[in-house]
């Protein structure tokens, strides 16, 4: 009989729906939030981990271990929680450099550490890779009308999320690349990127996501864009590969990945992750606890955005 999961969540924003899929999945679930409003388990991850883990006893160690704070503390978090939990999910956008958390696995080599990936277990990346080896051109595309996340809170400050749009959804868009080409991400060739603060904090009075703190800050870029050539074996341009993510357009509201052909387009719509995907993601990962090669490829996945989102 397979033993029941433990997992701990923490920050209980999004936090909400890993509570939701983890119950799915048969985990036991225990949750971190120093918010009293949201009726967490726990008010600090010291507290939990002092109640659910015996130090010493690997016996006793969570299976997951799920980070969904502000970005600036995923760090910190990750350090206390490593060395008690066999799988470690971090929200995008992971650490603030490459090198941090390519540290991170370093001090901890026996912990499975993932950024969460969630769009690279959509139930369709199979049509679309046979889509992308005809196609022409790729648009990757995640434009909002007017969904700024809390203009004026930490998500909007760049000390503490490290940057905007291109930390909070960039990241998204890159793990699709990825999913899309798994063989041949690391050798696509950087065109051109760029990222820009198009709007003032007093400008966002109708954002459909989020309060506005007009006493808070707005310091981070809105909208962030890459292309990418993917070379044939004699390093040619064979695909035009372009990426754009954007806070707040007033003009549409685009999320999806359009194919570019001669005679007409196909384009594949993506909207919120569905929970699925969230669920294939942890229970492969629990699958593959013990396969080196699978891990490997996260980690390698990992430091490459992390190192696009750096070329930002």
């Amino acid at each position: 009989m397979a033993s029941i999961k433990k997992s701990l969540i923490v920050g209980m924003g999004i936090g909400q729906l890993y509570q939701t899929v983890l119950k799915e999945l048969g985990h036991v679930v225990y949750t971190v939030d120093m918010d009293p409003a949201k009726k967490a388990d726990f008010t600090s991850v010291e507290e939990a981990l002092d109640s659910l883990i015996e130090r010493g006893n690997p016996m006793t160690h969570l299976d997951t271990v799920h980070i969904c704070t502000p970005n600036w503390t995923h760090e910190g978090i990750a350090y206390g929680v490593a060395p008690y939990s066999k799988v470690v999910f971090i929200e995008k956008p992971g650490f603030r450099t490459e090198e941090r958390w390519f540290n991170l696995q370093k001090v901890f080599p026996a912990t499975r550490i993932m950024m969460v990936k969630n769009n690279m277990w959509r139930d369709n990346i199979d049509e679309m890779q046979a889509t992308a080896e005809k196609c022409e051109q790729i648009y990757f595309n995640w434009l909002n009308y007017d969904r700024v996340p809390s203009p004026g809170s930490w998500f909007t400050t760049k000390d503490s999320a490290f940057g905007g749009v291109s930390r909070d959804l960039m990241p998204h868009l890159l793990s699709l690349v990825v999913a899309i080409f798994p063989d041949q991400y690391k050798n696509l060739d950087l065109t051109s990127n760029g990222k820009e603060r198009t709007w003032n904090l007093e400008e966002l009075t109708n954002t459909q996501y989020g309060a506005v703190n007009k006493n808070g800050v707005y310091n981070v870029d809105d909208l962030a864009w890459m292309s990418f050539h993917l070379l044939n074996d004699k390093k040619e341009p064979q695909k035009l590969i372009m990426l754009e993510a954007d806070w707040r357009t007033m003009e549409t509201d685009e999320r999806n990945i359009v194919f570019e052909f001669d005679n007409e387009d196909v384009t594949f719509e993506l909207g919120l992750c569905p929970e699925y995907a969230y669920k294939n993601m942890i229970k492969d990962c629990l699958d593959n606890l013990n396969n080196t090669a699978f891990w490997k490829n996260q980690y390698e996945i990992d430091l490459w955005i992390h190192r696009m989102v750096n070329e930002l």
